[in-house]
């Protein structure tokens, strides 16, 4: 349901705004779902603190790592606001291709979208809270409560007379606040431990924010890759080409949905086990959420993959915009390397020493944008950068690796047994019955019904067979049988 409603309020919104005013939206607001993603890692710093004192049994730290939490987002949210007011603006005025007339409305949607993080910086120590404590249902019916805001927002905008732009910019700015009322309003009633109200002692502000700052440093990296690609997309291309990009992430986000919420869910138990000192378990738990990440993902894109133009033709009708389905299929293989990434990173975090891998993966995410931006000087067209985000994403993936064995108990070799091995079957078996309908039959409902159908089954067919081991069956259909509670998913 989240999905068909995201890619249709996408199509909404695409059609409401036109392709170049989606596109500066992309470009500029888009620093928002950058600075998301800084937010994301915040969350999960303070998660683990809130972890590692519940396995003590100790509520009153909790209380005070919580208001320590809020402290430390207070810090963020002014740097942001400093220098968003300050380079930032300067590069919006100066560097950045706006169609004429509509700088005006690019400055107003730059503002609201500084005002929109620092109510969403302030979230994250409320969605640490529900994480730590495991209410992981709660995000369920959160994420469909947004996709309906979403899409009464998309309607509006359709049907109002005015600068859109402006008008959705601002209704954005409205369902942020909503979002953060909705997590403040459910911990203050589900969760004792949640108080309000800041603490300055200099020690444990300090060990957070020391924490905090390597954590911080691996995620900006990593948003400003995916920011700075688009940044310089506008530069050689225009934002007819930002909003190619946009209609690619508007896919990844939504295909996305369906993995945040297990991924968000094995982190507290990870995070639990290490600190445990169970590091056996861990890196089951570790291999196996890796695996079915991938699988999900996998089941979820494949069938996308190989019906992009269709698909993008059925859904956004006759504006789809150029390099929209060559950035999609790109993006989406991209997305298949973040299901190793991030149990990687969850499992670097659960140490607590995270500086030397946040400083080695930080280099090598940078290199992205200044080798695209070669590329595209060079004379390259815009797919090239996509493709060295592609290359280098995979590559960090490998370093990754190397370095969270030197960190922890795992080995490389039992990694490539446990995990990589087993998907390499999995993809190539996959792949054969969906591939072999694709070079027979004509492009048509018939054939995107029979390719989503076949790329589903053989998917969970073949994940079951030769993806996973006799520990992980069991664990997949304990989670099956559970499902008969979901009525009590927030207790």
């Amino acid at each position: 349901m989240v999905l068909a409603v995201s890619l249709y309020t996408s199509r909404v919104i695409l059609n409401a705004l036109g392709v170049e005013d989606y596109g500066l939206y992309n470009v500029v607001g888009g620093v928002i779902t950058m600075l998301g993603f800084l937010n994301t890692t915040m969350q999960a710093t303070f998660q683990r603190y809130f972890n590692v004192a519940m396995g003590k049994g100790n509520e009153d730290e909790v209380k005070t790592l919580f208001k320590t939490a809020l402290s430390v987002q207070l810090l963020l949210a002014l740097v942001v606001v400093v220098l968003g007011e300050t380079l930032g603006l300067w590069f919006l005025s100066n560097k950045l291709v706006i169609p004429d007339g509509r700088m005006a409305a690019a400055q107003i949607l730059y503002q609201v979208t500084i005002v929109s993080f620092v109510i969403a910086v302030f979230k994250g120590p409320f969605g640490a809270l529900i994480i730590a404590y495991e209410k992981m249902g709660i995000y369920a019916v959160f994420s469909v409560l947004e996709s309906v805001l979403k899409l009464a927002m998309a309607l509006i905008v359709g049907h109002y007379a005015g600068d859109r732009l402006i008008l959705y910019s601002f209704l954005c700015f409205f369902l942020g606040f909503v979002d953060f009322l909705l997590y403040f309003v459910f911990c203050k009633v589900r969760i004792p431990t949640t108080s309000l109200g800041f603490n300055w002692e200099k020690g444990l502000l300090t060990k957070m924010l020391s924490f905090s700052t390597w954590s911080t440093i691996g995620t900006l990296a990593y948003t400003m890759k995916s920011q700075g690609l688009n940044i310089v997309l506008n530069l050689f291309f225009g934002t007819v080409v930002n909003a190619a990009r946009g209609v690619a992430v508007q896919i990844l986000h939504a295909v996305n949905t369906f993995i945040n919420s297990f991924q968000t869910a094995f982190r507290p138990q990870l995070t639990k086990l290490y600190a445990s000192g169970d590091y056996d378990a861990a890196m089951r738990l570790y291999y196996g959420a890796t695996k079915l990440s991938y699988y999900l993902i996998f089941t979820i894109s494949l069938p996308i993959l190989l019906e992009t133009p269709y698909i993008l033709h059925i859904w956004l009708g006759d504006v789809v915009p150029e390099y929209a389905s060559i950035f999609t299929r790109i993006i989406l293989l991209t997305a298949f390397v973040s299901a190793f990434a991030n149990p990687t990173s969850c499992i670097a975090y659960a140490t607590g020493r995270i500086k030397k891998f946040s400083i080695v993966v930080s280099v090598f995410n940078l290199l992205i944008v200044p080798v695209a931006y070669l590329f595209l000087k060079l004379g390259f067209g815009p797919e090239s950068a996509m493709i060295v985000s592609l290359v280098i994403t995979i590559l960090v993936q490998f370093i990754r690796l190397l370095v969270v064995a030197d960190m922890t108990v795992m080995k490389v070799g039992d990694y490539i047994r446990s995990v990589v091995i087993p998907i390499i079957f999995y993809t190539a078996l996959s792949l054969l019955f969906p591939l072999t309908l694709c070079r027979f039959l004509p492009e048509g409902w018939l054939r995107l019904i029979l390719v989503l159908v076949v790329s589903v089954v053989s998917s969970l067919c073949f994940a079951w067979l030769v993806g996973l081991n006799k520990m992980e069956k069991t664990f997949v259909l304990s989670k099956i049988k559970s499902i008969k509670y979901f009525n009590r998913f927030i207790k």
